[in-house]
């Protein structure tokens, strides 16, 4: 640690020489422990080293922004003269600011060392459940990985941030095979503190495993209609990390086109749904501490009960359009509070609908008119699931979406970046073939 910070105050040196008004360096290592299992077989096992720093300076009004994997003296000199060039080139904009100076932070988290025996059992422990428990399933990869993360973010304006981060990760890609027919390939992964836990018990890896082992064969729908759709937790956060970029994000703020821009403090969802932003919470494992313009990382509400109550904006952005600037500026860390209903009831209260696990679609329209194919996906019919589906498509408008929220599980999902229920929205679109 004492030797990233004396190059990152090398590279803040640098760029205050080169006359920057206000300039940023950050020196960050990466250790990574991998392992890999291939087809059920253990692989690989390796270490990654990834030395890394950044730049930013402004000088007038103009910012400049670099990063570089050479890390020595005479790399950081370089690498500071050619943001200062690449700042001096841009066009003059006086909302790029920094945030005022706060006391010295110190962040350390998780486990710093790797416990490598034991990574090693719940991974062969994790191979030895699927085999038994879903013998259908071949696991094309198994990755499991502990990264350490240290590092030092020197600000002209006196802030000093410094942070050491372990954490493990486990990621899986299979499908299921049965009478030389294979079902799409599905990838899942979980974010972990410890291994205490058995894998199979982690996020949503259960279910995943059990819904591709009824993947094999699937049907092609030929109806069309209007009906009610059952989103998986992990499609759930895409849904709603679209309707963010869509209708809350800097680029269609400040270029005013989103449709929830006079919505601030009124209804944009159903009022079943509360949605937090949270990286600070107990259950995100690896969540943002501190904004690249040095403000300390705080949790907020963004839907509150269907109100809108923030949008989701830089510093930059909020300066520009005079809206308030988002307390953390990561894209995920999403706490949505449960609903009342069990999964189990949530299924049967379904006349006709589709249960989706993932959406495959291109980036909706600036009103939110959305099509996409849903994928992994089976028929729900009189309150049962029936058989999975093929080639059938969703279709309407992501904010109706969000107003037709019917109803969200008591159960939920931890997988390290976020917590979200099951979903079921009603009023959507729905095509065969």
């Amino acid at each position: 640690m004492r030797s990233m910070e004396k190059l990152a105050q090398f590279g803040l040196s640098e760029l205050q020489e080169g006359r920057a008004d206000q300039a940023v360096c950050s020196v960050s290592r990466s250790v990574m422990r991998e392992l890999t299992a291939e087809w059920g077989e253990f692989s690989l096992y390796r270490t990654i080293f990834d030395d890394s720093v950044g730049f930013m300076a402004t000088i007038g009004g103009r910012r400049g922004v670099l990063s570089q994997n050479s890390v020595d003296e005479d790399a950081i000199r370089e690498g500071a003269s050619n943001c200062l060039k690449s700042a001096g080139a841009a066009d003059p904009d006086e909302a790029w600011q920094l945030a005022p100076p706060v006391p010295e932070q110190n962040f350390e988290s998780g486990p710093l060392t790797c416990d490598e025996e034991k990574l090693f059992e719940r991974c062969e422990e994790l191979l030895a459940d699927i085999r038994a428990r879903f013998p259908l399933i071949s696991v094309g990869s198994l990755v499991a990985t502990h990264v350490l993360r240290e590092g030092v973010s020197l600000f002209s304006t006196g802030s000093r941030f410094f942070s050491r981060r372990g954490a493990y990760s486990v990621s899986l890609l299979f499908n299921a095979t049965e009478q030389e027919a294979t079902s799409s390939f599905f990838s899942t992964s979980v974010e972990i503190l410890d291994l205490e836990t058995p894998f199979i018990e982690l996020g949503s890896f259960e279910a995943d495993l059990a819904s591709i082992s009824r993947q094999v064969f699937t049907k092609p729908m030929d109806d069309k209609f209007t009906g009610t759709v059952l989103l998986t937790p992990d499609c759930f956060g895409d849904l709603l990390a679209t309707c963010i970029g869509t209708y809350a994000s800097d680029g269609v703020i400040l270029d005013g086109t989103s449709l929830w821009l006079e919505k601030i403090d009124q209804q944009v969802a159903s009022d079943k749904l509360s949605l937090k932003l949270a990286p600070l919470h107990p259950d995100v494992v690896a969540g943002q501490r501190f904004t690249s313009e040095g403000y300390i990382a705080e949790d907020y509400d963004m839907i509150e009960q269907g109100i809108l109550r923030q949008f989701r904006l830089s510093d930059y952005a909020a300066r520009k359009t005079g809206y308030k600037r988002s307390p953390n500026s990561s894209l995920g860390s999403f706490i949505v509070e449960p609903g009342e209903e069990l999964l189990e009831t949530m299924i049967r209260g379904i006349d006709r609908g589709l249960f989706v696990a993932r959406l495959s679609a291109g980036s909706p329209s600036a009103s939110g008119d959305f099509s996409g194919v849903a994928k992994n996906c089976f028929l729900i019919e009189k309150g049962e699931i029936k058989e999975a589906l093929s080639e059938t498509m969703i279709n309407g408008n992501l904010a109706e979406f969000l107003m037709n929220i019917k109803s969200l599980s008591k159960e939920i999902v931890k997988d390290g970046s976020s917590v979200l229920p099951w979903v079921t929205i009603e009023s959507v679109g729905i095509a065969g073939k």
